[in-house]
């Protein structure tokens, strides 16, 4: 073979391999974009905090991270902190009661079933009473950290929150950077 064929072939050889390294980068890129997009827009969603009634866990202008699937792969639990939508927008609350249960608030306290439910760890303001109320099937009765700020199911316009209203579960807080959480 001539010298001319094989330096053409690997001149040749070498654009194909240049072209082929090319696209493995545009496709790792939108593989990636892909991936984030899906993560970012399906599964985890970001939601700024916009009011007290969930602090100290969480304050007004923090930003976490919303689970949609969670409640399909694990039933929420009580101590759960879900977002939910109401006709005033979307609230985040910690789950107290759940389906078919009786919850009661007295001197500030909360009863589950007759027996007071240790909230030491979240709850700050004890305030109110509440008449037993009965939690349906399929719902949960939540309530904010802050007890001072009342919209939670203690309001009739409210009320026990069913499952098909809660829009995820709260996984993680992302901002301020200082205050990075995982709630699991």
């Amino acid at each position: 073979m001539s010298e001319a064929k094989k330096r053409r072939r690997t001149e040749g050889r070498a654009r194909t391999y240049r072209n082929a390294k090319r696209m493995g980068w545009l496709f790792s890129v939108l593989v990636t974009i892909a991936v984030l997009c899906l993560v970012f827009f399906v599964w985890l969603f970001p939601t700024r905090i916009s009011d007290d009634s969930m602090a100290p866990a969480l304050n007004s202008g923090e930003v976490v991270l919303c689970d949609r699937f969670g409640k399909f792969l694990r039933m929420p639990e009580r101590g759960d902190i879900v977002l939910f939508q109401t006709g005033d927008g979307l609230f985040v609350k910690r789950i107290v009661g759940m389906p078919g249960e009786t919850v009661e608030i007295v001197e500030g306290r909360v009863f589950i079933d007759s027996i007071p439910l240790d909230e030491s760890s979240y709850a700050v303001d004890y305030v109110g009473d509440m008449a037993p109320l009965d939690v349906p099937a399929g719902s949960v009765f939540v309530l904010g950290d802050n007890r001072a700020e009342m919209y939670d199911s203690r309001l009739a316009s409210v009320g026990c929150i069913p499952f098909a209203r809660i829009e995820g579960m709260l996984r993680l807080r992302v901002s301020p950077f200082d205050r990075i959480t995982y709630f699991s």
